[in-house]
């Protein structure tokens, strides 16, 4: 097993090396913008191993979620726990898992640690200058009023807002589900190529280079005491959201709260950046990967993807135009990635690794 497991998983780091090697690309790019902004908060190498365990523990937890719910659905044993905990121990065991997902996983850590650092300095590398211009593109786009403006009359009751900030919240929940299918559940092919290529080229134009170019704070920042813009077309939405966490927990509201506290402080934690959206974009991006799964999935990611849009307006976190150039660059990145993986699944690493992987047993 032990020989058999160590072979397979040198050809799948072969087969992943793109992904690796992109992540290594975005570390390099981060480590070069520190050499000329001296003022960027730069994390010690340390935090690396941060990002290691707060990742292993994000997966874990939304693993042993995936696997409750296949049960609950599905299996309905008669001793659930005991049921549950043989499911991950049969997971944790496949070698054949271990092999496929490992290679990915690490580039994942080398990835979001990069990301993170260069979120959080945008303001050193371009201060906040486009709010002005994307609140006024919002005005032109939607007919002379503010999407919140549409929306309020529908949305401003707190019930409704306290739903939205929860499946808001839980886009973190759908991302890590995602990508721990595609990471150690899909076989290894076009589509789980495709998935990662578009995943981190994404995140790398958009949430890195698009975020400098268009250095935004977002709606929530908009006015006194934070980017001081006058006169402020959010004060009623911040008003509304405020009086609505006075009645239940709108998270939003403290949310923004510590990441201006953060960015006050220049803190590389602070992660404040409007334009484009990410978290619509990903999700867009999720939908377009669920090609292939049951019908009741995909519909439900499809769903989503309008729930994303209407709470990042509605809770003040985004323009709309976040969102359509964010939907704009999940589309081209999905493009660019169905080309890229169709050519890298041709090569002689990439056909090694998918007959070795097919020809291997579960345990090896």
């Amino acid at each position: 097993m032990g020989a058999g497991l160590w072979i397979l998983l040198w050809l799948s780091t072969r087969a992943q090396a793109p992904l690796l090697g992109l992540a290594l690309l975005f570390a390099a790019a981060q480590l070069l913008l520190g050499s000329y902004y001296p003022d960027m908060d730069m994390p010690a190498e340390s935090a690396v191993l941060l990002v290691l365990i707060s990742t292993l523990l994000t997966v874990a937890i939304v693993l042993v979620a995936t696997l409750f719910v296949q049960m609950a659905m599905t299996e309905r044993p008669k001793h659930p726990t005991l049921h549950l905990l043989g499911m991950i121990w049969r997971f944790l065991r496949d070698a054949r898992t271990t092999a496929l997902g490992l290679p990915v996983f690490a580039s994942l850590v080398v990835f979001i640690y990069a990301f993170s650092n260069v979120k959080g300095n945008i303001p050193v590398l371009q201060p906040f200058a486009w709010d002005s211009t994307l609140d006024h593109l919002d005005m032109v786009l939607h007919f002379g009023r503010r999407p919140w403006e549409w929306l309020q009359p529908l949305l401003g009751h707190w019930p409704i807002t306290f739903v939205l900030n929860v499946l808001y919240n839980l886009w973190f929940v759908v991302m890590f589900s995602v990508w721990l299918h595609y990471a150690f559940r899909t076989a290894p092919g076009a589509p789980r190529t495709r998935f990662f290529f578009a995943f981190m080229l994404l995140w790398m134009v958009g949430g890195g280079l698009c975020a400098v170019l268009f250095s935004s704070a977002g709606p929530c920042f908009y006015g006194p005491g934070y980017l001081g813009l006058t006169p402020d077309p959010y004060a009623a939405l911040m008003t509304y959201l405020h009086r609505a966490n006075d009645i239940v927990p709108i998270w939003a509201v403290s949310t923004q709260e510590e990441l201006w506290r953060l960015h006050a402080e220049g803190s590389a934690e602070a992660s404040v950046s409007a334009m484009p959206s990410m978290h619509n974009g990903t999700t867009l991006l999720f939908a377009l990967a669920s090609a292939g799964w049951p019908a009741w999935i995909r519909r439900v990611l499809w769903a989503y993807v309008g729930v994303i849009f209407v709470g990042s307006v509605h809770l003040a976190y985004h323009y709309a135009v976040d969102a359509y150039a964010g939907w704009a660059l999940a589309l081209a990145m999905w493009w660019a990635a169905g080309r890229l993986a169709r050519r890298w699944e041709t090569t002689a690493a990439a056909t090694r690794f998918r007959n070795a992987f097919a020809q291997s047993s579960a345990s090896l």
